[in-house]
């Protein structure tokens, strides 16, 4: 089994050269007053406002960088629809634990709705679309607004309200077992506990000690009737997080908010990071979706 913190990473930069029009190095402010950096791309043509995808990057809560190469086709395959689109990275849990990230998150949401005039974004509609622990930070972020532990500011005058949301093999409950890979054919290839556990170091405490913090850190608690409309994404030989958990958020989320809020897709034999979650095909779905979305179909 591998132990996180020592395994090599790969998450170098995404090619954007071929991206013209773009805003590199960007900085919205965190809840500690830091600065944090954001990339923003554009469709090759027209003014603006643009409908806005915002992407948290992930890496395990540990890694990430915006603009990663974990992207894939998303941001070219979105400016070519249309959409302008945010990437940005939380502040890694080795600095700051849960639920320091969902604060940022919001922040983020807020700053750039905030300056969508000066940004040329329309304020009409954002959408989220992440993946891995960017995706369960999309999740907890648009399905906690208005509760006080996940948000500061409720009263700021800005509104971090997302119109959609894209979660691609998230990370729906922090306390999954080896067991509960077993059960479906599957050996992890993580910890599962201990201090060597990503969602024990995002916690700041032991999984397997703390059954009330992973209920609280667990999107699958907080789905509301009035969710935005979501499309959830995972593959069944991820061994990373357990697609039996998606399944299980799926259909929560189809029993509190309705049928036709939220959009499945389970593909057979797709591991963690699988490069059918980011090609043409897949990302054209999703925008797809999204495009739905937007006419509030």
């Amino acid at each position: 089994m591998n132990d996180y913190l020592a395994t090599p990473h790969l998450d170098g930069s995404l090619d954007v050269s071929d991206i013209p029009r773009k805003r590199l190095g960007l900085r919205y402010t965190a809840p500690d007053g830091s600065p944090r950096p954001f990339d923003l791309y554009y469709p090759p043509e027209g003014a603006g406002p643009f409908p806005l995808v915002v992407n948290i990057s992930g890496g395990g809560w540990y890694y990430g960088r915006p603009s990663s190469i974990h992207l894939g086709r998303a941001v070219h395959s979105a400016v070519a629809r249309g959409y302008a689109f945010a990437s940005l990275a939380c502040t890694s849990s080795r600095e700051r634990k849960f639920p320091y990230q969902i604060h940022e998150a919001r922040n983020a949401l807020r700053h750039l709705r905030r300056n969508a005039e000066v940004l040329a974004l329309d304020p009409g509609f954002f959408a989220l679309w992440s993946s891995s622990s960017g995706a369960h930070l999309s999740l907890l972020t648009a399905l906690t607004r208005g509760d006080p532990y996940f948000d500061r500011e409720p009263d700021c005058g800005t509104s971090d309200r997302v119109s959609a949301l894209v979660a691609v093999y998230p990370c729906c409950r922090l306390d999954a077992t080896a067991e509960d890979f077993r059960a479906i054919g599957l050996e992890p290839v993580n910890y599962r506990s201990g201090p060597r556990c990503a969602e024990s170091i995002f916690l700041g405490q032991l999984v397997e000690e703390s059954p009330e913090l992973c209920r609280l850190a667990a999107p699958i608690t907080h789905v509301r009737p009035d969710m935005p409309p979501a499309m959830i994404l995972h593959g069944t030989a991820d061994t990373v997080i357990p697609y039996t958990y998606t399944v299980e958020l799926i259909r929560r989320c189809r029993e509190i908010a309705g049928e036709d809020r939220v959009e499945g897709c389970i593909i057979p034999g797709a591991g963690h990071s699988d490069p059918r979650f980011k090609s043409e095909e897949t990302c054209g779905r999703i925008l797809d979706f999204l495009d739905r979305a937007r006419r509030g179909a």
